[in-house]
């Protein structure tokens, strides 16, 4: 196996976490107006963007990283800024501030975000969020970690890649000085994206870390979720090493592992983070792991390792008669399933990883003509089909992509076409009988038909998600079951039992939650508001509001509600405009993100006395309802029967009348999964505008 480059053993100031630069970097394609400054130019005390430099944390092959300090005034707040050494090509804007929109998106509690970034004086910028830590390799050895805490944090880092693989994003760059340990032990991932960024993952081998970076890579080819793989083997083996001799066939284990996740051949490789994770969790558990498949005695020892105490009570009786001559046959049959489970995974990580690179491939900007270039609408739909077609008869298979599909197709507000891949993939994971992979994609389904108004098929989600027959449910899978019945049952009317749901989850919540905590909180501002107890409201959602969070907007709109029911009105519609800048800087001007916030300014600019401006509000919130292929949702039609009350305050009846006309027919349509408490809005105001 090749040999991995030992880290340095003298311990770094935590600082320095961020300037770890054991790499060159291939240089980033520079916006064409960019001034031609070099990031080794730029002083201490310079403005970049909103962010004074403070100090320098370090030098490499990509630039120079700063501390930075917010100089705006806005907040205080310290980051780490990453001034990029590139030069400057005529081509690069776009699809530099497409990459940088897809990184900041990323909000998982193992990844430290990337918060803000472009063209400055200096060059181009990163703006990444500030982690006081220490590299992961260099924390176990301090604190004396064994094996299990050992590979307790090398799991949260898996968890944190697969997050980004489930949003289609590679980090291509995967090394101990980007892996860091923060004050509370928590696993942190630093630089995601960077590499794409830099224009590294499709522009040769010229800024990979040699000890880390794939055989593709340093090919030139484009990475996949292989590649990540393998980079994971590499750091399992600096984590462990340490370790050595573990004795009892450890080692074996470990670096059959390892050899499989940093095989030359991709499709040889575990099919993605998962597929190591389980592989790690089988170590573990003294179960045989499929690195070492068709190994006779190696299964037969496993058994022993695992079941030593009941095999010796029995060894007497098996070595009495036949029966041993069974025990080992029956040994002999589990490493040929080990095998031929091992065979099916190998096969399953070929199509996966097909399939992904495919779809990599087809969104690569840099090799296509503009002309030719797909937007992430065609290329989705396009692999949607794909799944379709090329894996009909294999749920294993099929079941992840549709849900890393789905949740992309969420993230850019197509919010109504993410639920129907949501229940695909649910479909799939139950042909397959994996119940465990079931319960994270029920409960991000119950959410999405909430966002569209088809609250009857939420609640069927929701309680989907409470029947399954989990044998030992997480307090995280708990938590998920009261937040998710406690928002259908919020939009539902039923506001009592809804406050229940979610106090309830927030009892579960432990120190660490606090990401999960912040959730909470806004979904219980939204209850209370539909109790009634708008102050409330309004302090709950105050109390986690975060202008750097990537949702912003939708606690912004949480806030304008809260403030529009106390007839703050001034107040809320400037939270709104806010929320609809938010949304438009990061989706752009069309999408179902800005419907459901401009769905609300209508009415607060309705009270203010300006009905033309609420009409207007309206009309963009239902286009951008189309836009984002929810026309056809109950909550489209509920936006309608709001343009009907504007027009008629706006002194055109029968446009109203034709609205509301609209709006009813869409709500009968809609009704099974609908918004039963919206409908009868509807009818109230039917026979309103009738009167009149």
């Amino acid at each position: 196996m090749p040999s991995v480059p030992a880290q340095p053993s003298t311990p770094r100031p935590s600082a320095s976490a961020h300037d770890r630069a054991d790499a060159p970097t291939q240089q980033l394609p520079l916006p064409a107006d960019t001034p031609g400054a070099t990031a080794a130019e730029a002083p201490v005390g310079t403005l970049i963007g909103a962010w004074r430099l403070v100090r320098p944390l370090g030098q490499g092959g990509m630039g120079r990283v700063f501390l930075a300090e917010r100089a705006d005034g806005a907040y205080a707040q310290r980051a780490a800024i990453k001034l990029l050494q590139v030069a400057a090509t005529a081509d690069a804007r776009q699809r530099f501030e497409h990459e940088r929109q897809i990184l900041a998106g990323l909000e998982h509690p193992q990844i430290a975000r990337l918060l803000d970034g472009g063209p400055s004086d200096w060059g181009p910028y990163l703006v990444m969020e500030f982690v006081d830590g220490e590299p992961l390799d260099l924390w176990c050895r301090q604190h004396a970690l064994g094996l299990e805490a050992r590979l307790a944090l090398f799991d949260s880092l898996c968890e944190a890649v697969a997050y980004a693989h489930r949003h289609l994003v590679i980090h291509c760059d995967l090394k101990p000085s980007n892996v860091l340990v923060d004050r509370e032990g928590r696993v942190r991932l630093l630089d995601f994206g960077v590499a794409r960024l830099q224009g590294r993952s499709q522009q040769g081998s010229a800024g990979i870390t040699p000890g880390y970076a794939s055989p593709e890579q340093r090919d030139g080819r484009t990475p996949g979720v292989a590649s990540d793989v393998y980079s994971l083997g590499r750091l399992l083996l600096v984590l462990l090493r340490p370790l050595r001799p573990l004795g009892g066939g450890r080692d074996a284990e470990i670096d059959a592992i390892a050899a499989r996740s940093t095989a030359v051949d991709p499709a040889r490789r575990y099919g993605d983070v998962g597929a190591l994770q389980r592989e790690l969790q089988r170590l573990l558990t003294h179960r045989p792991v499929h690195a070492l498949q068709g190994r006779r005695l190696y299964a037969l020892r496993t058994l022993l390792r695992r079941r030593w105490r009941w095999l010796a009570g029995a060894l007497a009786l098996l070595l009495a008669g036949a029966g041993f001559t069974w025990r080992l046959a029956l040994e002999r049959d589990r490493a040929r399933t080990a095998e031929i489970l091992a065979q099916h995974e190998a096969r399953s990580a070929r199509e996966v990883n097909d399939f992904l690179v495919g779809l990599f491939n087809a969104a690569d900007s840099f090799h296509r003509p503009r002309a030719a270039q797909q937007t992430a609408q065609q290329l989705l739909d396009q692999g949607h089909a794909r799944l379709s077609a090329e894996l009909r008869d294999q749920p294993a298979q099929r079941a992840p992509l549709l849900a890393a599909l789905a949740t992309v197709y969420e993230n850019l507000g197509q919010s109504d076409t993410a639920a129907r891949a949501y229940g695909e993939a649910i479909a799939a994971y139950a042909e397959a009988g994996d119940l465990e992979a079931e319960e994270p994609l029920l409960y991000a389904q119950a959410f999405t038909l909430n966002r569209v108004g088809r609250y009857g098929a939420a609640l069927r989600a929701a309680e989907g998600l409470r029947a399954l027959a989990l044998p030992h449910p997480s307090p995280q899978q708990l938590i998920r079951r009261h937040n998710a019945m406690g928002v259908v049952l919020t939009n539902l009317g039923r506001v009592e039992a809804a406050l229940a749901e979610l106090q309830a989850a927030l009892r579960l919540l432990g120190p660490g939650d606090g990401a999960l905590r912040a959730t909470l909180h806004s979904n219980l501002a939204l209850a209370q508001l539909a109790a009634g107890r708008a102050d409330e409201a309004e302090r709950l959602i105050s109390a986690v509001f975060d202008p750097r969070h990537p949702l912003v907007y939708r606690r912004r709109t949480i806030r304008a509600m809260a403030l529009a029911a106390q007839q703050r009105l001034a107040e809320a519609q400037t939270e709104l405009l806010a929320a609809d800048a938010n949304i438009i800087e990061r989706f752009g001007p069309g999408n179902s993100h800005r419907h459901r916030v401009l769905r609300e300014l209508g009415p607060v600019l309705l009270q203010l006395g300006r009905p033309a401006e609420a009409v207007e509000a309206l009309r963009t919130a239902l286009r951008c309802a189309r836009e984002g292929g929810e026309a056809d949702t109950p909550l489209a039609a509920s936006t309608e029967g709001r343009l009907a009350v504007a027009l008629a305050a706006a002194g055109q009846p029968q446009a109203a009348s034709a609205a509301l006309a609209s709006a009813w027919q869409l709500a009968q349509a809609q009704a099974d999964g609908g918004d039963p408490v919206g409908l009868a809005q509807l009818q109230q105001l039917r026979a309103t505008l009738a009167a009149h």
